[in-house]
């Protein structure tokens, strides 16, 4: 416990005592409650991850995984569902989150950058929440609140530490961002200046729709070409994939859990009652005569009253952004509305017109035009539809119970084959080659399971592999590595085919280009079918030219008048004619200079740290137990 805390002296004791409480009390109920039932309690203890052997916690995890829990809980309100955050892959998203702190903390600790305790006093004194009229709440409310909810000041303060060390660490790397006056100004062009231009397209596709090459002269470019060819180092793979489908037949669905589940989530199941109506509103403030305001309100609603057409009425009159579709509100459920609102229009009869009713906004005529009562589904129409939940999540249970003794057959036989005769309808299927940054179509496109080949050895088998919302796991063996070089010819003969078409038409597209530009430059345009860009800014694309790095530097070096020369594009070829250029005039540049220096020295400051952070974790080694996570999250 830090020594400020022992000995410093607190006014405010009382009010603070209770506001550490609310604090207090929010973080244990946020982070602890369901876990800490005894049917977990064995989930709860040890470690989830590791970060070159040093650990993070299972209560680590549970606190970042409840936050976030209640923020979808209070986003989504009657519509959560527990079943969303397995499909968000909520679980992986808090442990890479507590990967990347614990890899920032050792980088900063490795780095030689420490916490004092000075420092986390000072941090724990000035934190708004622990404040009483500008004072900390003292001592002894700070020792007896963190007592009573079971966290001790030694782990609350470490928390403090890590947090303060990681923020040294990110000013650290951001002080070291500089722009140079060039930079900025180079920066205000990119995102200000535009062009005027005419321009051409000369597309590719236009040419060489006949041509079919040889087989001779697909060689002969394949031969001349050998860096178009080129791949990295491959390796390939058989796997086997754990999926719920395995299990599907052998899950069991009985009515009395269909009619548990349906009334466990009878909130997913029913619509409140709600009401569509219109209304008109004449605004009311401080500065307007409020009788004056009445009396136009009622007079309008003796018209309203009379039979005039409402819709009208309300577009001639009303001052909400409504008038436009005739005071039409669509429907909306009780609590949406402020409270005199809600009222009336809940009273109300379809087709009948309120007398003035008086909110915060204003008076308002309310006609209610539609109702819809409360609504919930029955039973007997969901039956099918919950059942088949209930399937998939027994079945992604059973992969869950599966996997690690799955995990432990195949290490032990050393073979991928060897739970075939476990589960009927497992195949095992072989990979083609693909590269570390490759992604495997077979396996969800999963980037994970090709980074995890390269990093174990030929013929040895992979842990498991999550493969995301599909809600299984995938193992891999490693069965062959080829080293880095040129595709041999057969294995590319349809690229080479290909990208010959290719080269062969940008051929014809380019001379092509060429007169044209000469027709642009002597006047001759009649056979030229110009279109026109009024507000080409950089990092933009022309229409039907695609992208084109040299379009995009080209045009701003050229001058109003001059005529580009063909650049080539990602559907053929351009040729640009500058008009005009605006957007950068160097008076408002010097006026907005310091303010812009800023704006883009903290953007950039931004992408580095994040570049940092994400570099930095393929320094260190990490371990996580999924068994582990999955006994958490049930």
């Amino acid at each position: 416990m830090l020594k400020y805390f022992r000995n410093r002296k607190s006014v405010g004791w009382f009010m603070g005592a209770f506001l550490l409480m609310l604090v207090i009390v929010a973080f244990v109920a946020l982070y602890i409650p369901d876990f800490m039932q005894p049917s977990s309690a064995a989930g709860t203890t040890g470690d989830v991850a590791w970060v070159d052997g040093d650990p993070i916690s299972s209560q680590a995890f549970i606190q970042g995984f409840r936050v976030q829990e209640s923020v979808y809980r209070q986003q989504m309100g009657a519509q959560y569902n527990p079943d969303l955050l397995r499909q968000l892959g909520l679980d992986n998203y808090i442990v890479q989150q507590l990967v990347q702190e614990k890899a920032l903390t050792l980088e900063a600790r490795r780095l030689g950058m420490s916490v004092s305790d000075g420092e986390v006093s000072n941090s724990i004194q000035n934190d708004p929440s622990l404040q009483q009229n500008g004072q900390f709440i003292g001592r002894d409310a700070y020792l007896n609140e963190l007592s009573g909810a079971g966290v001790t000041p030694a782990d609350y303060e470490q928390q403090v530490r890590e947090g303060l060390l990681r923020a040294k660490l990110e000013d650290l790397v951001k002080d070291g961002v500089v722009v140079s006056d060039a930079d900025v100004e180079e920066e205000y062009r990119r995102r200000n200046e535009k062009i005027h231009m005419e321009y051409t397209v000369v597309s590719k596709s236009d040419f060489g729709a006949d041509y079919e090459p040889r087989d001779d002269e697909v060689r002969a470019f394949y031969d001349a070409s050998p860096n178009e060819f080129s791949r990295p180092v491959q390796r390939k793979a058989r796997f086997i994939a754990l999926t719920p489908q395995l299990f599907m037949s052998a899950v069991t669905v009985t009515d009395r859990e269909i009619t548990r589940y349906y009334n466990e989530n009878l909130t997913r199941f029913s619509s409140p009652e709600q009401v569509q109506a219109s209304h008109i509103l004449f605004k009311t403030s401080p500065e307007v005569d409020e009788a004056e305001i009445r009396a136009k309100a009622e007079s309008v609603l003796a018209q309203a009253k009379g039979g005039a057409d409402f819709a009208e009425l309300a577009t001639e009159h009303s001052e909400d952004t409504t008038s436009a579709n005739g005071g039409d509100l669509g429907f909306f459920g009780r609590g949406q509305m402020v409270p005199e609102f809600d009222q009336a229009a809940f009273t109300l009869p379809v087709g009948a017109i309120s007398d003035l009713v008086e909110t915060q906004y204003g008076f308002h005529i309310i006609k209610v035009t539609n109702k819809q009562e409360a609504l919930t589904q029955p039973l007997e129409g969901l039956r099918e539809q919950i059942r088949g939940t209930l399937t998939q999540e027994k079945a992604s249970a059973r992969v869950d119970d599966a996997v690690e003794s799955a995990a432990e057959k195949l290490q032990a036989s050393g073979s991928i084959d060897v739970l075939t005769a476990e589960y009927e309808l497992l195949v095992p299927q072989d990979t083609a080659f693909f590269g570390r940054a490759d992604r495997i179509p077979q396996l969800s496109a999963s980037q994970a399971a090709a980074n995890l080949a390269f990093e174990t050895e030929i013929g040895d088998i992979t842990p498991a592999i999550p493969l995301g919302f599909s809600r299984g796991y995938a193992f891999l063996q490693i069965l062959e590595e080829r080293a880095a070089g040129t595709a041999d010819f057969d294995e590319v003969r349809v690229e080479a085919a290909e990208k010959l078409r290719s080269s062969h038409a940008m051929d014809l597209a380019i001379a092509r280009a060429h007169e044209i530009r000469e027709a642009l430059l002597s006047g001759a345009t009649a056979d030229v079918e110009l279109q026109t860009s009024e507000n080409f800014f950089r990092g933009t694309e022309l229409p039907g030219a695609g992208r084109s790095v040299a379009a995009q530097r080209q045009a701003f070096e050229l001058a109003p008048g001059e005529v580009s020369a063909p650049l080539e594009a990602q559907n053929g070829y351009v040729i640009m004619r500058i008009i005009e250029k605006s957007g950068f005039v160097p008076a408002e540049f010097e006026e907005q200079k310091a303010g812009f220096e800023e704006q883009i020295l903290s953007e950039l400051r931004a992408r580095v740290w994040s570049a940092f952070v994400a570099k930095l974790q393929s320094r260190y080694s990490v371990e996580i137990d999924w068994q582990a996570i999955r006994v958490i999250t049930g």
